[in-house]
Order: structure tokens, then sequence, then C-alpha cells
């Protein structure tokens, strides 16, 4: 039900009216099941009943047990890094009795950081998505393994715990830089706005001083003149008035 939700939300704040027709671009999307089984589908499909007519489409399911390191880093899934550990959440017993299988599952979240590491002085990510990946990771190990002791101090001693204070300050400049960037294309937007606007008001005045200068070297009675600027510049009386006293 929820990605439904989703989908058409996503539908209707892109959607577009042309004259008595809407018209909603439902998006692709994909379920992510943390925990599969063999029964798990490959797709799930939505029906949709409307008055004229039904419409069923699918929606691919992706299963992050069945995925990689390897497949996570090439294929650029960086967002299934923090769920990674499920993949070894039925041997979450024998990390915790065996001190050598535990160090194999320590040396895979090294790996992890390392190429995270790289990706960030590569410039793929910001310091900033490096540590949100560790940090969520974290979050989710405390919760999968919270009766297992060993697996939750062994990995969080690979991965690190808090954001370190030269990564906090890092990530400080990126925000900053970020917003002033923003900041700025947001203010020369608002000032092209802001320009557009005073410039046709200020064209729009001049129009309406001209027509009532041109209307009174014509010798046009005052009444008319007043009739023709109220029309033609949607003036009320009062305004309009102003206009001839000038």
């Amino acid at each position: 039900m929820r990605i439904f939700e989703y989908d058409t939300q996503i539908a209707l704040d892109d959607g577009e009216i042309r004259g008595n027709t809407l018209t909603v671009t439902l998006p692709h999307s994909a379920v992510l099941f943390l925990r599969c089984r063999a029964t798990t589908p490959e797709t799930l499909k939505i029906r949709i009943e409307t008055p004229g007519g039904a419409v069923e489409y699918e929606v691919l399911t992706i299963k992050t047990q069945r995925y990689s390191l390897e497949e996570i880093f090439e294929k650029k899934l960086l967002l299934l890094i923090p769920f990674y550990i499920f993949s070894h959440e039925g041997r979450f017993m024998e990390y915790e009795k065996d001190a050598e299988k535990l160090r194999g599952l320590q040396e895979e979240y090294a790996q992890i950081k390392s190429r995270l590491e790289e990706l960030a002085e590569s410039g793929t990510i910001s310091e900033y998505v490096k540590c949100m990946i560790i940090d969520m990771s974290n979050k989710v190990l405390e919760h999968i393994a919270n009766r297992y002791q060993a697996v939750r101090e062994g990995v969080k001693s690979v991965m690190g715990g808090r954001v370190l204070e030269y990564e906090a300050k890092t990530i400080k400049r990126e925000g900053i830089a970020e917003g002033r960037e923003r900041g700025i294309a947001e203010g020369r937007e608002r000032g092209i706005a802001e320009g557009r606007e005073r410039g046709m008001a200020e064209g729009r005045e001049k129009g309406i001083r001209d027509t009532v200068s041109i209307l009174k070297n014509l010798g046009i009675q005052q009444q008319t003149i007043l009739a023709q600027i109220q029309e033609k510049y949607n003036l009320s009386s009062e305004s309009a008035k102003k206009y001839l006293s000038i």
C-alpha cells in the first residue's frame, strides 16, 4: 500500500493539466526487501480499478541479501551498505562464539570503510555522504545485532563510532559552501524576478502617463481620457483621476 501512496504523490506533484485533461506519470519504483526467502517474489503487481477500466503494472523487488560487496560498489548501490549486515544475520551466533569467523566479518567491514574513504578522497561522494553511510550502518547494526555484543562491538571497532572532529569540520564547511552557492543562486533568481516586475511596473506607469499626455494634446475631454485609461489599464476611478491631475 505504501509504495502506491508514494508513487501517486510523486505523480500528482509532477502532474500536468492541459485543457480538461490531467496527466500523471507514475515513477519507476522498486520495493526493498531487507530479508528474503525462496518464496519472495521477483516482482509485485499493482492493479488499479478505474471507471475507464483496470490498469496493471509490475514493481521490481530488490533483495539486499543477494548483493555482494563487489556488486554494491560496482553498481554504485551505496544506499544498500547500511543493510549489508542482513546478509550475515544467519551467522551471528557463529561470530559470537568463534573469534576467527568474527575476524572475517570485520575484514569485510574494513574493506567497506576503505572503499568509502577512497570514493570520498576522489570526490565521487562527499565526506558527509561517507559519514552518513557509516552512521546508518552502525544504527542498523545496533538494532539487528542487539543480542550479539561481540558482533556489534567487532564491527563498530572497524567502522568507527561517532563522526570524528575533522570529519565534522569538513561536513560543516561543505554545508556552508553548498548553502552559500544555493543562496547566491536563489538571490540571483529573486533579483531577476524583482527586476522584471519593477521594469513592468515602470513601463506600465510610463504608458499611462504618455497616453494621458497624448490625449490631452489632442484636445480630448477629461471624462473621455478617464474612461480610456480606466478601460485600457484596468484602473479604478480614483487611480485614474490621479493621472489627470499630473
